[in-house]
């Protein structure tokens, strides 16, 4: 079985620029370092309600408890950074393409009322970055495209060629179907006018109905977000309001069962974040 090739963070354009790969999120620096302390933390803290008092003689806590708090701390805290790092990655990810494909919708409204104007395409291009350029700022994903488009034009790379460049490091299906039509219309002689308001009205209609989607979801995720809390507010309470509770935490038989109980809180949080994902 052959391995799955993994995805560059930057495709080299025919101008040879970095241009971002949607399809994948690196994390800078900075954004590792707070997300690795926030997941560690937590995942420590964690590992210590659910494992934490092990080696207790007495009811007192032994060298050996101590030991074990700090390898625990550091054990979960450690597995817990490896698990969500990525889930932190993944969702930075989506938000990055929803911010491109609501800068992309702007784009095309703005190069709509170009063409509209009576300028030819280059010409619109041209107006619709400037547009853009005044509305967003220049560190703008969809100011760095569009530039880069219009650079190519200056180079003699066809706007369809970047345009299909764009949409196949976008990872989103609507850009990419714009790309695809625009260079059968751009070629044909087709109505791009046309073709720019369509798709300019289907990715507007889209985003609605998402964020109305996600509006009504709103109480939905927060009845699971408290769920998701309610395990751990147990096991709390149970360790505070009785010793002979904190106690059987601590045998084999409670250590296991512990597990266990982690496992399926695990996969009812996977079960419930994939329910709760709605796809654009």
């Amino acid at each position: 079985m052959s391995k799955k090739k993994k995805e560059p963070q930057y495709y080299t354009s025919a101008l040879n620029t970095k241009l971002i790969n949607y399809k994948v999120y690196v994390m800078n620096g900075r954004e590792k370092l707070i997300y690795f302390l926030i997941t560690f933390i937590a995942g420590g803290l964690l590992g210590l309600i659910f494992y934490g008092g092990l080696f207790m003689e007495d009811g007192e806590a032994t060298t050996a408890t101590h030991i074990s708090n700090v390898v625990v701390f550091c054990l979960i805290g450690l597995i817990v950074s490896k698990i969500f790092i990525p889930v932190f990655a993944e969702r930075l990810r989506k938000k990055r393409i929803a911010q491109l494909k609501l800068q992309f919708r702007d784009f095309l409204v703005a190069l709509s009322n170009s063409i509209s104007g009576g300028m030819n395409v280059s010409s619109a291009f041209n107006n619709a970055y400037k547009d853009l350029s005044i509305q967003y700022s220049n560190d703008a994903l969809i100011v760095k495209e569009i530039g880069e488009i219009i650079n190519g034009m200056q180079n003699n790379i066809t706007i369809d060629a970047m345009l299909a460049d764009l949409g196949k490091r976008s990872d989103d299906p609507d850009i990419e179907n714009f790309a695809t039509v625009f260079k059968l219309c751009f070629k044909s002689g087709g109505n791009l006018k046309e073709v720019i308001r369509r798709t300019s009205d289907i990715i507007t209609t889209k985003i609605a109905i998402s964020e109305e989607i996600q509006t009504k979801l709103t109480s939905n995720k927060m009845q699971l977000s408290i769920m998701e809390v309610i395990p751990v507010v147990i096991i709390l309470m149970m360790r505070f309001m009785s010793s002979d509770f904190a106690k059987s935490f601590s045998t084999p038989v409670g250590v296991i069962a512990m597990t266990i109980a982690i496992g399926i809180f695990i996969i009812s949080y996977k079960l419930g974040q994939k329910i709760m994902d709605i796809k654009g």
